[in-house]
Parts: C-alpha cells; sequence; structure tokens
C-alpha cells in the first residue's frame, strides 16, 4: 500500500478482500495482502458486475474499478485523476450528491444512463481524526429488475382495463371458497347491486349458485377440461329477481394467485319467451287432439304407439352412437376389466399392437412392474366394496410412449351385481412438469426475495464485518510494532495472534451465514429442527436488533420440533416477519421495542410459530390485503415479502395468519410436525 492512501482506503481494500475471498485466512497472509493489496484489489474488481468510485476530499477520482464499466464505455482506471466537480459541472444533481456526501452523508440514488439504471451508493470516507476524507460509490446495474416490474405493471394494468369495459357481465373468484375478489360493472348491473355488497363476500352469501354442488361440478369440469362453458342455472340477486343465466368459467393467475374468472350471460328474456312458447304450443296440441280424439280414437292409439316405440328405438341407436363417440373420442384412455385385470374393452388403439392382440391380454402387461401389486390390490378392493380407487401409474399412450396417468377406477353395477371395472386413466405427464416447474419458480422468486433483504442489509453488514476486521489489524500492528522494537518474545506474541484468529473466524462464520442465506439452490424437504432454524434467523439479524435497539425475547420449546421442509426457505420467512417487527416498532422508544418469539405445538399437534412485536399493529380489514402482491405499508418497500412468504408456508403445507393484538401485531405460522426416523443433512 502507498504512503498516501487514507486508512479507509485500507480498511476498504481489506473489506473487498475478505467479502470476496471468504476462505483466505487474514492471519496466516496477512503480510502478502497489505504488500500487494493494490494489485489483489484490481483483479478483484475487474471479474464483479459493480462499479466503484473512490473520490478524495477535493473530488478527485483516485480509485475506477469494476467490471461493470465495459457497460458505460470505459476502463478500469480510467477515470483516476480526474475532478467529478468538473467533469458533472452540468450536472446540478450529481454535484449535490457529492457535495452532501463529503459533508459526512450516506446517500443512495437511482440513476439512469441512457438505457442503464443504477443503484448507486455514495458513502463517505473518514480518517484517523473522524473528517471526511473523501467518499467511496458503489453502483449496481438494477436495468432488469426495474424493465421486469414495469412490464408485470403493465399487464396487469392492461387486464384490468379489459376486464372493466368488457360489455360481458364477468367476476373472478376464489377457486375454493366462491368469495369475489373483482367484478367488472357489467356484473354489477346485472345483480343489481353495488361493489360493496359483493366484494369481499362468497357466491352462496349472495344466492349466486343454487347449491354447492352444482358449483363443485362445474370446478370439475374446468379442473379436468381447462374450461366450463354455457352452463345453465337460476339463481335469486339481492333484491329478490330470479335471473336464468349462462356460465362460462376459467381459471386464471391474477395478483400471484389462481382464481376463477366466470363469464354470465342473462337469458331470462330468453327463458321465460320459451317458457311461454311451450304453453302456448301445449295448449294448440291439446286442442287439436280434443278435436280429433272421437273421429280417430282407435287410429290414433295405434299410431301412437307405433310412434313411441320407433321414436324410442331411434333414441336408443343416438345414445348408443353418441355414448361411443364420446368415449372414442375422448382424450383420456377409458379401459373395462374383468375380476383377473383382463381388458374387456378400450377406446384408443395402441400404436403398434393390435386391438384383437389387446381384448383378452391383462392390463398388467402394460404397467410399470413396480406398481402391480399395489394395482392389483386396487382392483380386488373395487370388486369387492365398490368403491372408487384412484392410482397413478406409468403406462403406454395410443402413440406407444411411456406416459406417467393418473386412474380412477370405478364398478360397473348391472343389477346389483358388479359386472366389471371401469378405468379412466388421464395423462398427467405435462401436469407433473407443470407442477415442477412451479416449485423451480417459485425457489427463483423466494431467492430474488432473499437478495432484496440482504440488499437492505448490506450496510450493516459491512459494519458488523468491519469491527473484527479493525481489531485484526490493531492487533497486527500491534504485534509489528513489539516485533520491530525488538523487545517481545514469542510467547508474548501469542496472545494477540490468537485474538486476531478468533477475529477472523467471527468474520467467517458471519459471511458464511450470509453466502448460505442468499445462495441460490434447489429447493430441499430435509428433516429440520424448527428451533434451529429460528436462532440461525436471530444470529444473521443480530446486528439489526442491536441498531434498533429491540428487546428480544425467546420462548422456544424445551424438546426439538422437526419438520420436513427447506431451511433457507423457513429462515428467509423468518427473517421477513423479523424486520416487518423491527419496522413497525421503528416510532415507538427505545425501551418499549419489544419482539417475542415462541415455539411449540398446538392443540391439534401442528408446530406453531408465533412473532410478536409493540408496534403499531394492523389497521382493521387490513389482515387479507397486506399479503396482496406489491400490498405495503413501507416507504420503501416492494409489498412481496409478506405474500412470498405466505407462498413457502403453504408450500410447505402450514398457514401463515396474522392477529391485531391490543399493542402491536402477531404473526403465527403452523406447520405439520414431522414424523418417523428420517434423518437431517443439516
Amino acid at each position: 500500500m502507498s504512503h498516501n492512501q487514507s486508512p479507509d482506503h485500507s480498511r476498504m481494500t481489506s473489506r473487498i478482500i475478505s467479502e470476496t475471498l471468504p476462505e483466505l485466512h487474514l492471519g496466516e497472509h496477512l503480510q502478502n495482502i497489505l504488500g500487494s493489496e493494490q494489485q489483489l484489489l484490481r483483479k478483484i474488481l475487474s471479474i464483479t458486475p459493480l462499479i466503484i468510485w473512490a473520490v478524495n476530499r477535493h473530488g478527485i477520482v483516485t480509485l475506477s474499478e469494476g467490471g461493470g464499466l465495459n457497460r458505460l464505455g470505459y476502463l478500469p482506471g480510467e477515470w483516476v485523476g480526474k475532478s467529478l466537480f468538473k467533469e458533472y459541472a452540468d450536472d446540478p444533481e450529481l454535484i449535490d450528491i457529492f457535495t452532501r456526501t463529503l459533508n459526512g452523508e450516506e446517500l443512495q440514488r437511482i440513476r439512469r444512463v441512457g438505457k442503464l439504471v443504477f443503484d448507486v451508493e455514495y458513502n463517505p470516507l473518514f480518517d484517523e481524526q473522524g473528517h471526511v476524507d473523501g467518499f467511496l460509490s458503489v453502483a449496481i446495474d438494477i436495468t432488469e429488475k426495474v424493465t421486469s416490474q414495469e412490464e408485470l405493471r403493465l399487464s396487469e394494468e392492461r387486464f384490468s382495463k379489459i376486464f372493466q369495459v368488457n360489455p360481458i357481465a364477468m367476476c373472478i373468484t376464489e377457486i375454493d371458497t366462491g368469495v369475489f375478489i373483482e367484478v367488472n360493472e357489467n356484473f354489477l348491473t346485472a345483480l343489481q347491486c353495488s361493489r360493496e355488497e359483493i366484494l369481499g363476500k362468497s357466491a352462496f352469501d349472495i344466492g349466486f349458485w343454487p347449491s354447492r354442488e352444482s358449483r363443485r361440478e362445474m370446478l370439475e369440469k374446468v379442473q379436468t377440461e381447462g374450461n366450463a362453458r354455457e352452463l345453465s342455472f337460476d339463481f335469486i340477486i339481492p333484491n329478490g329477481t330470479r335471473l336464468c343465466t349462462i356460465l362460462s368459467a376459467v381459471q386464471i393467475y391474477f395478483r400471484g394467485e389462481t382464481f376463477l374468472l366466470s363469464c354470465v350471460k342473462d337469458v331470462t328474456r330468453e327463458q321465460l319467451a320459451l317458457e311461454e312458447l311451450e304453453k302456448l304450443n301445449e295448449n294448440l296440441e291439446f286442442r287439436v287432439a280434443s278435436r280429433t280424439a272421437e273421429l280417430e280414437h282407435a287410429h290414433a292409439i295405434l299410431n301412437e304407439e307405433y310412434t313411441k316405440r320407433n321414436r324410442l328405438y331411434n333414441a336408443l341407436q343416438q345414445t348408443e352412437a353418441k355414448w361411443r363417440s364420446l368415449v372414442t373420442n375422448a382424450p383420456d384412455t377409458i379401459l373395462t376389466l374383468d375380476h383377473e385385470g383382463n381388458i374387456l374393452f378400450i377406446n384408443h388403439q395402441i400404436e403398434a399392437v393390435n386391438m384383437d392382440d389387446i381384448i383378452g391380454s391383462s392390463i398388467f402387461n402394460y404397467m410399470n412392474q413396480s406398481d402391480l401389486i399395489k394395482a392389483r390390490n386396487i382392483l380386488q378392493e373395487v370388486f369387492q366394496s365398490g368403491k372408487t380407487q384412484v392410482l397413478q401409474t406409468e403406462g403406454l399412450n395410443p402413440e406407444g410412449k411411456k406416459t406417467l396417468y393418473s386412474c380412477r377406477i370405478g364398478a360397473m353395477v348391472s343389477e346389483g351385481k358388479i359386472i366389471a371395472a371401469m378405468v379412466i386413466a388421464t395423462d398427467i405427464t405435462q401436469q407433473k412438469q407443470a407442477e415442477q416447474e412451479l416449485v423451480r419458480r417459485r425457489a427463483e422468486l423466494a431467492h430474488l426475495s432473499r437478495l432484496s433483504t440482504m440488499g437492505e442489509l448490506a450496510a450493516e453488514l459491512s459494519h458488523e464485518l468491519n469491527q473484527p476486521l479493525a481489531a485484526i489489524n490493531n492487533y497486527t500492528n500491534g504485534c509489528i510494532r513489539r516485533i520491530q522494537s525488538g523487545t517481545t518474545t514469542l510467547d508474548n506474541l501469542i496472545e494477540p495472534l490468537e485474538e486476531m484468529s478468533r477475529q477472523a473466524q467471527r468474520a467467517s462464520e458471519t459471511i458464511k451465514r450470509l453466502r448460505r442465506h442468499v445462495q441460490k439452490s434447489e429447493v430441499e424437504q430435509k428433516l429440520l429442527d424448527i428451533n434451529a432454524v429460528i436462532q440461525n434467523s436471530i444470529a444473521l439479524l443480530e446486528h439489526e436488533i442491536q441498531r434498533n435497539h429491540v428487546t428480544l425475547h425467546l420462548e422456544l420449546s424445551p424438546g426439538p420440533l422437526r419438520i420436513i421442509g427447506d431451511a433457507i426457505q423457513i429462515e428467509q420467512v423468518l427473517v421477513n416477519l423479523l424486520l416487518n417487527a423491527f419496522e413497525a416498532m421503528s416510532e415507538q422508544p427505545p425501551e418499549e421495542r419489544k419482539v417475542r418469539v415462541q415455539s411449540d405445538q398446538d392443540q391439534t399437534g401442528n408446530l406453531m410459530i408465533c412473532v410478536t412485536d409493540s408496534g403499531i399493529g394492523l389497521k382493521k380489514g387490513q389482515e387479507k390485503s397486506i399479503f396482496e402482491t406489491f400490498y405495503t405499508t413501507k416507504q420503501k418497500g416492494l409489498g412481496v415479502g409478506l405474500s412470498i412468504s405466505q407462498t413457502i408456508i403453504e408450500a410447505h403445507g402450514g398457514k401463515l395468519t396474522p392477529r391485531r393484538d391490543k399493542q402491536g401485531a402477531s404473526f403465527i405460522i403452523t406447520l405439520p410436525v414431522a414424523h418417523g426416523d428420517r434423518n437431517s443433512d443439516d
């Protein structure tokens, strides 16, 4: 290091080296680093996507490094020696930022350079007397992040406009409960009610569906066929008027969740006209029949009998042809089996296999061998009890390729006896692939959220790392002075060297926790001790707890509570809840900032984690809206933390529930407790 470099510059160099190469043992290589840190720093920064400037107190650039400079058309070191006040004299906003930073302020700004968007931090550097000796500027390219956020906003906006101006009455409801999420004006006009009377209520509360069974049948049709078209039903609107409607429905992805989009057409007038026409036809037919009955009574009876038989015969033929066509053209594979599993009927021919060879052969010849025992037991159960059974197995599709099927096996009954078993095999290969893709995308979203959280904590984490690094520097200088003076022995150097090792271990553990939390990895389902996960989450926030003067009370279960899940994602949820708690108490006096974290089993035997704060609490009716994507009460919040946390907990088979307390708020996590002997890899 040259003699004209400031102590803050040296500390910055050591910080970048330690954060970029955490495996480097400072105690062993300290002399080498101090001798060549300028060269090492440039090599490290040249491969990073950052842009780092160091500026002295006069505004002269002393360091211009980082791989991100190439995106702006500059080379590393090209700006060294230039005056920022001269280069940006025509940009008063930047001059103000430089001046304020040199006056000791820490600033963060979003800067646009052409089509690029940067998140820039300006941090003053101080000399040993505490005077500002310059500042450090670190810029991160967030162009892709800003672009993706804008595209998502525009997409939501376009959908909302199309939805509201659509001339068809439309509504969006929760799939399971039927609760209305959004309706358009034509829907309100059709039901003759206000938006406040609809939103937040279920379809059954306002009589929108005649029965839960009819809605369940509609949902089954949507799930099996992808949509439901032109379903007719009647209902009574809130003002008591009966409406006849035709409904079509499909699943959509809206506000980060899957809902049901329904289109409703009012056909009350057409239905009334049809009923009136039927009545007129009935009256006309009755009058004609009564006038001709006396003259052609015998002939009419014979002719009517012949007509009935001919109609029944034709209807029977049409019904048989219709059902045979439906079965033959059905996308699912449909079979009938005898009690031994021999194929009696199949609607699709398997490629390269003669149909005559299929009929009479055993279904087990076309199945995965590992599922044979289970399949035989299920078939036996169907013939014994008549109850429908479900099986997932691998088999051959009509093209002769191996395919994953979901099979429903039911009994065919004639005159009270089970004569065969019917199998409806649905190809779920693409569905399984979509589920796997959904899990991957959830993991990516969770990883982005963790990176965002760590970005917010970057300044605090750097302060926490500076303490052990400064201690190592002090002990090193002390050892050097003792050795140079020639008044010390090797025994006298053991204690400071041991302390240097402890401080290096402390910095290493901090970086390991940070890297483990932000690393991108596949979702892992392992056996976890939830108390250990809670302790790891708190360790990540030690500096935040001290900085916010928070009193933390832990009330953990005395024994281990184990779940099956991903440790990183559960930690992410806990870190988000704790940071929200600190934020909620920011206006409280320090002595009243209290957070309690509890873990135990609830009355149903599920694992329960409760995070309680003494902050401003939740407003009435806010319990649902806080989980909506992009909903936030923070000035700089994105509004995705709680939404992602809820998704993670539900993906683990649990629930995340808010609770309003007399003072503050509580967030309760419930998860299924793990059973068995499965070991953790942690």
